[in-house]
């Protein structure tokens, strides 16, 4: 029976596909618990300095599975209806925590639709690129639920401004590619076979230029900024990471290999 996860490394970056393609990679419990402990065994995974996230066949991920039965089994054995709906509920809202608390940065590569859960999966992520196919839509409100879910609310007006996000909860719509590049939620489209070079491109420029430090250290200070915090904090919190990074073998090494003009060879040290 296929994983519905595969992960693969090449070398410092990490290839994290979702994979039950015959579903567009919808969300099950099975893969939920391993998206739920992919994310946290990333925490002392030092080999791995950035993700790239993507979906199996013609798919991103189209959320929630709707159609998985009760072959399932509950979420949370022995609690009634109501707490097994809410601790599912809660659960695969962490998920998004879990992934803006990942040390790695993560570019989504949406191949395909990525809808509901699947498009906070890439709303959580740190950057998005992504074909012609891509499509984008978070429609609860015409599921007769509220319009945001898993993250949306929060991510969505931090990427697109305020106005677009109220236009894609309050409607429901499905945004093909153009106009996601257009209200910034893609950076960038690329022809499909070109998809995760691109993204494995921008990976390797990170990992080639960042040292394995600073990296870690500079989301985690992002993190803190976008969820919202005063100037004053901002500025200790960059100032701790300064004096950290500056006293690693890393750092010298870099100003080395800035004064002999070559790419520095990053130790983690």
């Amino acid at each position: 029976m296929e994983q519905p996860l595969h992960f693969e490394s090449r070398g410092p970056i990490g290839i994290l596909t979702l994979n039950r393609p015959e579903r567009l990679n919808a969300i099950n419990h099975e893969m939920l618990r391993a998206l739920r402990g992919f994310f946290d065994a990333r925490h002392r995974d030092f080999a791995t300095r950035v993700i790239v996230i993507t979906g199996a066949g013609r798919g991103f991920c189209a959320g929630l599975d709707l159609k998985a039965g009760g072959e399932q089994g509950p979420w949370q054995p022995g609690v009634g209806p109501v707490q097994e709906l809410y601790t599912f509920q809660e659960d695969i809202a962490d998920l998004m925590v879990k992934m803006r608390e990942c040390p790695q940065p993560l570019i989504a590569a949406v191949n395909g639709p990525a809808t509901g859960g699947g498009f906070s999966i890439a709303l959580a992520c740190d950057m998005r690129i992504g074909t012609e196919h891509a499509r984008f839509a978070c429609s609860y409100l015409n599921l007769g639920l509220g319009g945001a879910d898993v993250g949306s609310s929060y991510f969505l007006p931090k990427i697109v401004g305020a106005a677009h996000a109220a236009d894609l909860l309050y409607s429901g719509r499905l945004v093909d590619a153009r106009e996601a590049r257009e209200m910034g939620l893609m950076t960038r489209i690329v022809p499909p076979d070109d998809l995760l070079p691109a993204a494995l491109a921008i990976a390797e420029g990170i990992v080639r230029k960042a040292s394995p430090l600073g990296l870690r250290l500079t989301k985690q200070v992002l993190n803190e900024t976008v969820n919202g915090i005063p100037l004053q904090t901002a500025l200790k919190l960059e100032n701790r990471n300064q004096a950290l990074a500056s006293q690693t073998a890393d750092a010298r090494e870099a100003r080395q290999a800035w004064a002999e003009k070559r790419e520095p060879r990053w130790q983690d040290a």
